[in-house]
Order: structure tokens, then C-alpha cells, then sequence
């Protein structure tokens, strides 16, 4: 039987992509469309975890490389839209750009990536959590290491930008569920990474995925309230 939850993810995902596509589209910002490219690579990886399952498309090559080439990538990009919020232009931009030169190379030395069909249904047999982990430490470092070094930074300026807007601003809730939502996969990544347990990958994901959204919207709300009360405010002078 399929396992059903990277589909779960995917379809919260797709659904947090296209309300900040809608809110870009409203507002232009910067670190909308950064959020909005990170959220469509997040449901791009998602949906390549849940067509590996050997019963739905199953594992192959061309997925695997599409699968890494989207997963750093979107976690640098997740901590470069922080960034954008939190910090100076001018260091964003730098961060944006160290993100895309790292992107693009681990990019060029996956898809150059060759690996015997029979390897890749072996190592899937053990599961589908440990079949990605398996072929990952397949790739070479040349891969590997750009890959690292985007889950790593944007991770910690995800995690750790959430906690400082909290810690500024106390009514800022909605960054309770953004920093759960930024530990909850680095949780499920480092323990089928560094212990093999695979039992909470995909749960840890999903439930990043939902807390992330919840953040989102609870941020939008945040937004209308601070809005509506500088107009009312305004209004009261006018008078």
C-alpha cells in the first residue's frame, strides 16, 4: 500500500504556493516571490517522494535527481525570504545570490549522475524513506556538500529568524507555528540522516508543512488586525 502522507504534504504545500502567489501578485514583495518559488519546490519534492512509492510510479533515476535538485534549493530560498524580512537588503541579496550559485551547481552535478536501475529498486525495497537516503549518499559530494550547506543556513535563519521576531515583538504569535514548522523537518531529516529511523520522516514533514501554513495565515490575520488599527487610528486624528 502507497504511503499516503507525501501526498498530504504536497497537496498543503501546492495550497500555501498559491496563496502566497495570490499575495505577491497583490503586493509585490521580494520575499513573497522567494516564499513562493521555496513552497513550489516543497510540493514538487513532496509530490517526487509519494510518486516512489513502487505501487504508485515507483522509484527511477529521473525522479531521484529531480527529487535532490529541488530539496536545498527550497530551504535555502525558505531562509533567504526571511532574510528579506528581517535584515538589510543588501545582505539578502548576497544570500539569495550564494543560494542560487549553490543551487545551480548542485544541479549540474546530479543530473550527471548515473546509477544502475536494479541499485536504485534495491535500495527502495527497504522503504521508501530509507530508498532517498540510500541513493543520496550515492551522489557525489560535489552535490552533496551545496546541498548541505543550504539545509543547513537556511534552516537556521528559518528557525532562528522565526524565534528573534518573537522574542522582538511578543504579539507576533504567528511565529510560534513558523519555527515549529522550520524544526520540525530538520528534526525528521536528522533522524533518518544520523540514525536511520525513518519511522517519523514523513510525519515530521507533513506536520513542518501544516505549521508553516498555520503561520502564514495567522501572520496574514496579524497584518489585517495592525491595518486596521493604524487606520483607525489615522481616522481618530483626522478628526
Amino acid at each position: 500500500m502507497a504511503n499516503q502522507i507525501p501526498l498530504m504534504t504536497t497537496l498543503v504545500s501546492a495550497a500555501f504556493t498559491a496563496l502566497l502567489l495570490r499575495q505577491y501578485a497583490r503586493r509585490k514583495k521580494r520575499h513573497q516571490l522567494v516564499w513562493t518559488v521555496a513552497l513550489a519546490l516543497y510540493s514538487l519534492t513532496a509530490f517526487m517522494e509519494y510518486l516512489a512509492n513502487p505501487d504508485v510510479l515507483g522509484p527511477s533515476l529521473s525522479l531521484i535527481k529531480l527529487y535532490y535538485s529541488g530539496v536545498g534549493p527550497m530551504v535555502g530560498l525558505l531562509g533567504a525570504g526571511v532574510l528579506y524580512l528581517l535584515a538589510p537588503k543588501r545582505w539578502s541579496d548576497i544570500y539569495l545570490t550564494l543560494v542560487l550559485a549553490l543551487s545551480a551547481i548542485l544541479v549540474l552535478f546530479t543530473v550527471s549522475v548515473q546509477m544502475p536501475s536494479l541499485e536504485i529498486q534495491l535500495a527502495f525495497n527497504a522503504g521508501l524513506p530509507q530508498g532517498f537516503r540510500a541513493m543520496v549518499k550515492e551522489l557525489p559530494m560535489t552535490a552533496r556538500i551545496p546541498t548541505m550547506i543550504l539545509n543547513i543556513t537556511g534552516a537556521v535563519f528559518l528557525i532562528g529568524g522565526s524565534l528573534f521576531s518573537y522574542v522582538r515583538d511578543r504579539s507576533r504569535t504567528y511565529n510560534i507555528p513558523l519555527f515549529f514548522g522550520g524544526i520540525f523537518p530538520s528534526l525528521g531529516g536528522a533522524s533518518l540522516g544520523f540514525f536511520n529511523n525513518a519511522d517519523i520522516f514523513f510525519e515530521f514533514e507533513l506536520a513542518g508543512t501544516i505549521l508553516l501554513f498555520l503561520g502564514f495565515v495567522l501572520s496574514i490575520r496579524y497584518l489585517s488586525r495592525f491595518s486596521n488599527h493604524l487606520h483607525s487610528i489615522k481616522s481618530a486624528s483626522a478628526r
